[in-house]
C-alpha cells in the first residue's frame, strides 16, 4: 500500500478462527494480510474486543478475556490521541450478546471511540459483517474496505479502514481509573 493510503478494495482469503481458546477471534491469516497492507512495525496498536491478543494493548468488557484494559468499549480509560492503529473485532451476533450478558456493540460508537484514542493520521480498522459509512460527526475518512473470506464456506466479513483527520476535533475528559503511559 502506498504511504498516502489511497482508497483500496481487495479480498483477503483467511481461514477460520483458531479452534481452541477464546471464542470470537480474528480469522487465521488475518494478521499476515493486515501487516502486508499496513506495515505496523514498532507502532503503538490497540485491539478492541480482543483480550486474547498476545501483542499490543487489549480491551474487552469481559475480565476472563485476559484484556489489559477491562472497560466498556464506549468509554475506554485511555487518553485521547494515544495509538497509531486501533483494530476492533466486535461481536456482531446475538448469540455472543446473550452469552456475555451485554448488548451488541454499535459500529458508529466503536468508530467514535477508536478515532478518539487514535493519533491524528492514525488508522482505525473495524472487522464486521457490514460495510460501514463515514459519519460527519466523526473526524475520520474511510480509506479502504477489505473483503475477508473465512471459514470452510468462505463466509464474508468486511474490514472497514478509516484514517483519523487532524486532531479529532473532540476529546473526552479523563476519568478516575484512566490508563496512562
Amino acid at each position: 500500500m502506498t504511504e498516502e493510503f489511497e482508497f483500496v478494495t481487495n479480498v483477503w482469503r483467511c481461514g477460520p478462527p483458531p479452534a481452541t481458546g477464546q471464542r470470537q477471534r480474528y480469522p487465521s491469516r488475518f494478521w499476515n494480510c493486515f501487516r502486508r497492507e499496513y506495515p505496523i512495525g514498532d507502532k503503538k496498536i490497540l485491539h478492541m474486543f480482543s483480550g486474547s491478543m498476545r501483542w499490543g494493548d487489549t480491551t474487552d468488557i469481559r475480565p476472563e478475556s485476559g484484556a489489559k484494559i477491562v472497560a466498556p468499549y464506549e468509554e475506554l480509560p485511555i487518553p485521547d490521541n494515544t495509538y497509531d492503529y486501533v483494530v476492533a473485532d466486535p461481536a456482531y451476533n446475538s448469540i455472543f450478546a446473550e452469552e456475555w450478558k451485554t448488548d451488541l456493540p454499535v459500529p458508529k460508537r466503536i468508530l467514535r471511540e477508536g478515532v478518539r484514542v487514535a493519533k491524528p493520521g492514525g488508522i482505525v480498522a473495524i472487522l464486521h459483517v457490514i460495510v460501514m459509512a463515514e459519519y460527519k460527526s466523526i473526524p475520520a475518512k474511510m480509506i479502504a474496505i477489505h473483503g475477508i473470506l473465512c471459514g470452510p464456506n468462505n463466509a464474508g466479513r468486511w474490514l472497514n479502514v478509516f484514517r483519523k483527520r487532524g486532531d479529532g476535533g473532540y476529546q473526552r475528559k479523563p476519568k478516575l481509573g484512566d490508563v496512562f503511559g
